[in-house]
This record gives C-alpha cells, sequence and structure tokens, in this order.
C-alpha cells in the first residue's frame, strides 16, 4: 500500500509542476512593426536628420541678418507624435520599483510618418534656399520607416513657406525649423526606444 501512495503522490507532483509551467510560459509577443535591422536603420537615421536640421538653423547664409533664436517655435500641430510615442508608465508601479508600461508602436510610427510627410513637403516648397539634403534626408526616414497606416503623400506643405514677401518666408522658414528640429529629436528618442525593444518586453 505504502509504494502505491508514493506513486501517487509522485505522479500528482509532476502533474501540477507541469501545470505551473505552462500556466507560466513565456507570453505571446506581438507582432512588429519593425524588424531589429530596419529599426536601428531608423535610429541612425533620425540622429543624422538631428545634426541637419540643426547645421540648417545654424545657417548664415540662410538666416544672416535674421535673429532665429529670438523666434518662436511652430511645431506641427495636427499630430500628436509627443504623446504618441511617450512610453506611459503606470503611477501605481512607478513608487515599487516595478516596470509597467503601455506603448503603441503602430500609433507612434502613424504619427511620425505624417510629421515627416508635412516636413519634408513644406521644406520642399521653399525655393529661396536649396534644402534638398534636408529633405532628401527627411524622406530617407520616410522611407526606412514604414507603418501601415498614414499616407504621408497626403501632406500640404506650410502656405507661410510660398506667400508673402522674402523676409517673411525666411521668418517663417525659422520657425519651422525649430519646431522639426524638437520634433526630430523627439523622433530620435523614439526610434531609439522602438529598436531597444523594451516595450515588447
Amino acid at each position: 500500500m505504502l509504494p502505491n501512495f508514493y506513486l501517487y503522490f509522485t505522479s500528482c507532483v509532476l502533474l501540477l509542476a507541469l501545470f505551473c509551467q505552462v500556466s507560466m510560459g513565456t507570453p505571446v509577443r506581438t507582432p512588429r512593426s519593425l524588424d531589429n535591422e530596419k529599426c536601428g536603420q531608423c535610429a541612425d537615421l533620425s540622429r543624422e536628420l538631428v545634426k541637419n536640421v540643426r547645421k540648417l538653423l545654424d545657417n548664415e547664409n540662410l538666416f544672416g541678418g535674421l535673429n532665429c533664436s529670438e523666434q518662436r517655435v511652430e511645431v506641427n500641430s495636427k499630430t500628436q507624435t509627443v504623446l504618441a510615442c511617450e512610453p506611459n508608465t503606470d503611477r501605481n508601479t512607478r513608487c515599487s520599483g516595478q516596470r509597467n508600461t503601455t506603448f503603441s508602436e503602430s500609433a507612434c510610427l502613424r504619427n511620425i510618418r505624417a510629421d515627416l510627410g508635412h516636413y519634408a513637403a513644406s521644406l520642399q516648397a521653399y525655393k529661396q534656399a536649396d534644402l534638398s539634403s534636408t529633405v532628401q534626408d527627411t524622406k530617407n526616414l520616410l522611407n526606412n520607416c514604414p507603418s501601415t497606416q498614414g499616407d504621408p503623400s497626403s501632406q500640404v506643405a506650410d502656405a507661410k513657406l510660398t506667400s508673402g514677401n522674402s523676409v517673411d518666408q525666411r521668418v517663417h522658414l525659422c520657425k519651422l525649423l525649430k519646431g522639426f528640429h524638437l520634433r526630430v529629436i523627439t523622433i530620435s528618442r523614439a526610434m531609439g526606444y522602438i529598436s531597444a525593444g523594451d516595450h515588447r518586453k
């Protein structure tokens, strides 16, 4: 009788262990919008674009006689890139040291795509200076960091860059580039976060 008890007991322990292992298995990850290689490319391209826009803002030929640093910043108000690309940490877990973040990669990429389309169209419409290098860098980032939603080709250029006198256009270009610089810093940080993959863990 005793050997039967041990056999029964051992079988129950093994079944319990198997049940726990199955129920506590690794969670299924959601499909990725970008693979690891593409994420790394996007992060690198966005960092280069930050530098490129900064150089434009410091360009004496473009803003000579105009104090660009005193102009206010104008960002694309039709997107929510800052909110969409910020990981939201649960307040209840913040103090305990546990990580519980929610992040929608597709929503972030969709807003990034809309921003890049807007700024590419606006800079391409400005005819008073050659901005082709920055336009091309913006398009490269746009083409290499796709999202399944949102059509950047529907973006319309900022009308203030093509109307009024050349001084007004330069002032507006300064404001637009300052806004683009801030936005592309956000984009660069978001691409770095996506590339790290922490939100998928």
